[in-house]
């Protein structure tokens, strides 16, 4: 599975590191933001034109879990509330993206592993069930290595 940085790299070669954020982005997104934006864009939603035009980046990746804020060789993520991830594949399938007040939140702290003892309801490799992908909407940024 890709590296955060490998996946920004991808469209930003300069940057050497991500972070994630500290706090929320709270941001309003104009009906130019909206006019402007491009469907199944990383680079140019109406959340990607909102978060450049308010945080003054240099870049801005969106995929329907994540967002990169890019400025110089650094790169903040975010992830991105269920709420905003419908809107963004609704766009993506030809709906107007809805301007308004949204949120980006913050990535949730990930606590240490145990031993690595399987528990009772862990899927054995072989009994995992499909994974479904949702159609015609942007890549999902960890399906880049290798899935168009």
């Amino acid at each position: 599975m890709p590296t955060s940085v490998s996946i920004v790299r991808k469209f930003f070669p300069d940057v050497t590191h991500v972070k994630d954020a500290r706090r929320d982005l709270r941001l309003a997104v104009m009906n130019r933001d909206v006019s402007l934006a491009k469907t199944k864009k990383h680079q140019a939603c109406a959340i990607a034109r909102a978060c450049r035009r308010t945080q003054k980046l240099d870049g801005v990746i969106v995929s329907i879990g994540t967002v990169y804020l890019v400025k110089g060789e650094a790169s903040i993520r975010h992830t991105v509330p269920q709420s905003v991830s419908r809107e963004i594949a609704a766009f993506d399938r030809g709906a107007r993206f809805a301007p308004g007040n949204y949120i980006q939140k913050r990535p949730p702290k990930i606590k240490p592993r145990g031993s690595g003892t399987r528990h009772k309801g862990d899927p054995r490799a072989g009994n995992k069930p499909p994974r479904h992908y949702t159609r015609d909407i942007r890549l999902a940024l960890n399906m880049l290595g290798g899935h168009r």
